[in-house]
């Protein structure tokens, strides 16, 4: 699926806490987005599971359509400004 699919069908579709969207770089790293609708933001994040962490940060819409329409061929902390780390 295109960086503009997942933008104009996917992103739209985060409608609640509940809902995430999982994306898989070239080496099957996750990039998970997750809603936070009340605040109008969202929780966007590389899962680490060996570590029982993820790196991760809030952005805006507008943000989260700039990162994904360069979105990066490998998911990487250092790929994507601003990603903190943080356990579970």
């Amino acid at each position: 699926m295109s960086a503009r699919a997942i933008r104009e069908r996917l992103l739209p579709r985060l409608q609640s806490e509940d809902d995430y969207l999982g994306i898989l770089d070239a080496d099957d790293q996750i990039l998970q987005i997750l809603v936070e609708p009340e605040r109008e933001r969202y929780w966007v994040e590389i899962p680490l599971d060996a570590a029982k962490a993820s790196y991760g940060r809030h952005m805006s819409l507008a943000e989260l359509n700039d990162l994904l329409a360069a979105l990066p061929r490998l998911f990487e902390q250092d790929q994507i400004p601003g990603l903190r780390y943080r356990p579970w």
